[in-house]
C-alpha cells in the first residue's frame, strides 16, 4: 500500500491515534473548502444548479460507500438527526417498546428515552462487557418490541456487533433494527443490500474524514413509507426549482429518502469539503483502511498483552474494527497511563475506563511503537 502520510497535514510532534474522536481533513478537503469559501466571497460564480447537483453527487458517494442506492440516502447534519428522523417519524404509541444499550453513543440514547413521555417503554440493556451480546438483546425482546437501536461499533472499546444476527433477532419479533454506524462506516466494509439493517445513521466527521456537522441516514424503502414527515425541505418538492411555477395548490414529494434531507442541504462549505473527503475515502478504499488499521492494531494488541494489560472485546477477530481499547488493573492506573500518553504527545481517548486507540492511513508501526514505549514506562 502506498504511503498516505503526504495526503494529510503533519501532526508532529504529536502522534495522532484518535480518529474515532475527530477524523482529520485530507489536504484535498481543506483545498476544496477554500474554493467553497471563495464562492461565498464571490457569489456571482455560484451557479444556481449547484444547489441541486452538489447534494446529489454527495448522496451518490454515500450510497456507493455502503452498498445502497441513492434513493435510500438522506443527507443529514449528524447521526443524532438521522436517529431522530426515525424515532419521531415512527407512529410509536404507549405500550410500544424500544431496546437500547447504555453503551450506545449518546446520539443513540436520548431521543429514544424522550419517547417515554408518550408512554413508550424504553428498555435499557446494561452490557456485562464493552459490547452488547446477542443473548442480552434476545432477553429483552417481547411481543411489544418495535425498535432495536444499537451501535454497530462500540465508541468505547471498538467491538463490532453482528448486524445480520441482530437483524434476525429484531425482525423475528417484527421490530426494526436502527443502527448508529458512525464508528464503522468508512473504515469497515459494509454492504447494506447484503445486510438487513432497516436504518443506519452516520456522522461523517470521524472515519469519513468530513467536516463536523455532516452525515447521512440510510433508510430501507419500506421504512421510508412508514415515517411521518414533520418539516418539508422545499428543495425536495418536485418542481420546486422553478420559482415561477411552484406547485402551490398540490405538491408531490418523491418516493425517496431525500425528502428527509436536512434543510439548506447544499451547505456549500461543508458539502464541498465532504465531497472531497468522500472522494479520498473511495479512492483509498475502505478495505485498504481496514487492512492497514488491522495490521497496526494487531501489533498494538501483541505489545499490550506482553505488558499484561487487558484488551477490549475488539481484540477478538469476530468483533474487530479499526478501534482497540485497553486498560490497566485499576481506574487510577489506567488514568495514569492516559496522562503519560498525553504528556508524551500521543493522542488517544479515555472512554469508560478504557484507553481507546484509533489509527488511520496516516499512522505507521513507528507510531504504535511510540505508544507502547510510553505505556511501558508509565
Amino acid at each position: 500500500m502506498r504511503d498516505y502520510r503526504p495526503d494529510f497535514f503533519d501532526f508532529s510532534p504529536t502522534v495522532y491515534l484518535n480518529c474515532a474522536y475527530q477524523g482529520p481533513f485530507p489536504r484535498a478537503t481543506a483545498a476544496r473548502i477554500e474554493q467553497a469559501v471563495q464562492l461565498k466571497c464571490h457569489p456571482d460564480r455560484l451557479h444556481p444548479q449547484e444547489y441541486f447537483d452538489l447534494p446529489e453527487r454527495v448522496r451518490a458517494r454515500f450510497a456507493k460507500l455502503v452498498g445502497a442506492g441513492p434513493q435510500e440516502i438522506a443527507i443529514t447534519n449528524s447521526a443524532t438527526q438521522g436517529i431522530g428522523i426515525v424515532a419521531t417519524g415512527l407512529d410509536l404509541k404507549a405500550g410500544d417498546e424500544i431496546i437500547i444499550s447504555s453503551r450506545n453513543f449518546p446520539a443513540n440514547i436520548f431521543t429514544w428515552l424522550r419517547l417515554r413521555r408518550r408512554g413508550v417503554r424504553v428498555r435499557v440493556i446494561h452490557p456485562k462487557s464493552d459490547r452488547v451480546a446477542l443473548a442480552e438483546v434476545e432477553a429483552e425482546l417481547s411481543a411489544h418490541t418495535r425498535v432495536v437501536a444499537l451501535d454497530w461499533v462500540s465508541y468505547t472499546g471498538g467491538a463490532r456487533v453482528d448486524l445480520a444476527a441482530l437483524a434476525d433477532l429484531a425482525h423475528g419479533r417484527g421490530a426494526l433494527l436502527v443502527v448508529d454506524g458512525t464508528q464503522g462506516v468508512g473504515a469497515v466494509p459494509l454492504d447494506l443490500h447484503e445486510t438487513p439493517v432497516d436504518a443506519l445513521a452516520v456522522a461523517a466527521y470521524k472515519w469519513l474524514l468530513g467536516p463536523y456537522g455532516t452525515g447521512f441516514l440510510y433508510l430501507r424503502p419500506e421504512v421510508q413509507e412508514r415515517l411521518d414527515l414533520a418539516v418539508v425541505n422545499w428543495m425536495t418538492v418536485e418542481g420546486s426549482e422553478d420559482f415561477d411555477a411552484l406547485p402551490i395548490e398540490e405538491f408531490t414529494l418523491p418516493h425517496a429518502a431525500r425528502i428527509f434531507d436536512v434543510p439548506e442541504t447544499p451547505n456549500f462549505i461543508n458539502l464541498n469539503g465532504l465531497e472531497a473527503s468522500l472522494e479520498f475515502v473511495e479512492q483509498a478504499g475502505v478495505a485498504a483502511v481496514f487492512g492497514h488499521c488491522s495490521g497496526l492494531l494487531d501489533r498494538l494488541a501483541a505489545g499490550l498483552r506482553d505488558q499484561g494489560l487487558q484488551l477490549s472485546d475488539a481484540a477478538q477477530p469476530e468483533h474487530r474494527s479499526t478501534i482497540l481499547a485497553f486498560k490497566a488493573d485499576s481506574l487510577a492506573a489506567t488514568g495514569a497511563v492516559h496522562r503519560a500518553l498525553a504528556t508524551e504527545r500521543v493522542a488517544v481517548s479515555l472512554r469508560h475506563g478504557f484507553i481507546r486507540v484509533s489509527p488511520h492511513l496516516y499512522n505507521t508501526e513507528e507510531d504504535i511503537e511510540r505508544l507502547l514505549s510510553v505505556v511501558r514506562r508509565a
